[in-house]
């Protein structure tokens, strides 16, 4: 057996042909130049290689990947892995044993056996290498997983249980403070399993404030308070973003020269990443990543999940607010896309702007002074669509639409199907009548079960693959199951707390009130004929789903006569399956 280890001792082998081949893994990227940094780690590889007598093929490059967890996602060590059993690499060189592999033996021995079957030789700068076909080898080499296993574990449970302590003791958990907030650090005491314990940890709070307002918390506050000045405002412009938005957000602070935390111009993703941080309202959070088509997370923020207490459903503070919660949760509303559209230019006519207008085509309806039109640009055609343009006069659709609402308010006793429809609005408009802040935060709350959910069926689908066998296999099954039913039930049992919307009386009476002598709910002195496009706006989506437009048969020559109920089909509201599922756990 060869078995060479440290520096000084060149190895040299006789087959100078075999082809080797580097893998380098590091779970965090680190700015420093340590010794296992991904390029010390590369040089080293491929200066080995040569040492062997092996022409070296190129690195496989894992960076920022765990060699521990069992469901990270090493995908350049599968190409490496698939490169040996096409016979392109014949030697796999590491730093050392831990870069291969962090896992249980159990889990890393099968790849190791496969590669040993190759003829693949495994070779670690630190410790030597190990072939196929030794037997004395291949038991240091387990021996050499098994350390590297324990050896990650040990720091896995380290950094658990520091984390896990902070978060008891109301701890912030460490990273860069969010824009506009500074960490300071802390001296509490605690009683844990029935003892004092003392730790100092990290919170956060708002940066102190310039008198010139050009501080970063001043700046968020600013942002604030132009998103929820501007949200409920008609935006009359046609080229730029509602000045509410975050696009509008950016566009002003570019304009008026405030400086971003670099120093360059502001950026949408930044501006929206500032503004959705939970620990803006002094909320332990965690970053969300977009996933890849295989799953694994990628470098995209998608957003924060909120950290609640485990037995209550609370959010966990981690210091001082900067923006306080109610108004914060009124700013998600908003970001959100609630009330997006509210002001805005198509928000001059009844029918647009709201999802639920569209052409017989599909195509969204959009408004012009008198019409409504299909938003096909003009000159596309559509295999089995209609040819050119479909318009309607705007005023007859809008009447018709009315008319059918209040046909049902007037005649709603004893139609089952009438009954359904006026209970969707009941919903609709409680929703639309709760607080931002309990309305977000069960949002939130059903949110996060659907995860916990999902966790706790992805573990039984472990277990059916057999992740989980053996003795201590079953008892750390029995622990994660446990553990999440306990987040499941905290969960639960806040969104009782929370509650569901208040329901609320519709105000039929006022809606189809009218002075109108012949008893028109449309005519003159009628709710419909006094109310402004956005109270309009509001009734239609209470009631309604669709209003799909028809394309005339024909031309209306000099008397046009607009045929809207042929033309014109109102879809009433109802609940969608997965909403009303939503909400009967919400309740």
């Amino acid at each position: 057996m060869t078995h060479i280890s440290g520096a000084g001792h060149p190895e040299h082998v006789a087959a100078v042909l075999r082809v080797a081949a580097g893998y380098t893994r590091q779970s965090k990227k680190k700015a420093d130049k340590s010794e296992a940094s991904p390029a010390a780690q590369d040089e080293a590889n491929e200066k080995k290689a040569r040492d062997r007598g092996c022409r070296f093929l190129r690195h496989y490059r894992d960076v920022g990947v765990s060699g521990y967890g069992p469901n990270a996602n090493r995908k350049a060590f599968e190409r490496l892995l698939n490169a040996c059993r096409a016979g392109k690499v014949h030697e796999i060189i590491v730093f050392d044993v831990t870069r291969f592999s962090r896992r249980e033996p159990k889990d890393a021995i099968p790849v190791v056996l496969e590669l040993f079957s190759l003829g693949v030789t495994i070779t670690s700068v630190c410790e030597g290498s190990f072939s196929p076909g030794d037997t004395m080898e291949l038991i240091m080499l387990i021996t050499r997983l098994d350390a590297a296993h324990q050896d990650g574990k040990n720091k896995s449970d380290m950094i658990k249980g520091a984390k896990r302590t902070a978060k008891q003791f109301g701890g912030w958990l460490g990273g860069i403070p969010p824009y506009g907030m500074e960490s300071y650090s802390e001296q509490v005491t605690r009683e844990v399993d029935g003892k004092a314990v003392t730790l100092t940890i990290r919170l956060l709070r708002p940066v102190p404030r310039n008198a010139d307002g050009t501080d970063q918390g001043s700046v968020v506050l600013r942002m604030v308070d132009r998103v929820l000045a501007y949200k409920g405002k008609r935006w009359e412009g046609e080229k730029n973003a509602h000045p509410a938005s975050i696009g509008g957000v950016t566009t002003w602070l570019n304009t008026n020269s405030v400086p971003s935390q670099k120093g360059g111009p502001w950026r949408t993703p930044t501006v929206k990443r500032i503004l959705t941080d939970p620990r803006l309202a002094g909320f332990a959070a965690e970053a969300v990543y977009r996933k890849d088509k295989d799953g694994a997370p990628t470098g995209t923020l998608e957003g924060y999940k909120i950290l609640r207490d485990e037995e209550t459903g609370e959010p966990v503070t981690i210091g001082e607010a900067l923006i306080p919660p109610p108004r914060w949760f009124e700013l998600q509303e908003w970001l959100e896309g609630r009330l997006r559209g509210t002001g805005s230019t198509r928000a001059r006519y009844v029918l647009t702007a709201m999802d639920r207008l569209r052409c017989e085509c599909d195509r969204p309806m959009t408004g012009s002074p008198r019409i409504y039109k299909c938003s096909r640009a003009p000159g596309v055609a559509e295999p089995g669509k209609h040819e050119g343009g479909n318009t309607i006069n705007q005023d007859e659709v809008n009447d018709y639409v009315a008319r059918c609402i209040m046909a049902l308010l007037m005649t709603a006793e004893g139609d089952p199907q009438t009954l359904d429809v006026l209970a969707e609005a009941r919903r609709r408009f409680a929703q639309a009548s709760e607080t931002p802040v309990k309305r977000s935060e069960r949002a939130s709350l059903v949110g996060e079960r659907a995860a916990v959910i999902k966790s706790i069926n992805e573990l039984y689908d472990d277990l059916d693959s057999g992740i989980y066998e053996g003795r201590i296999g079953r008892a750390r099954f029995r622990h994660e199951k446990e553990a999440r039913e306990q987040r499941l039930a905290a969960i639960e049992s806040r969104i009782q707390d929370v509650g569901g919307p208040e329901e609320a009386a519709l105000p039929v009476e006022q809606w189809t009130y009218t002075e109108d002598p012949g008893g028109d709910p449309l005519g003159r002195g009628s709710w419909w004929a006094g109310a402004t496009v956005a109270e309009k706006r509001m009734l239609v989506s209470l009631f309604v789903d669709e209003v799909r437009i028809a394309k005339a048969a024909g031309r209306g020559g000099v008397n046009r006569v607009c045929q809207v109920e042929k033309r014109v089909t109102v879809k009433m509201a109802s609940r969608k399956p997965e909403e009303a599922e939503a909400y009967v756990q919400a309740v």
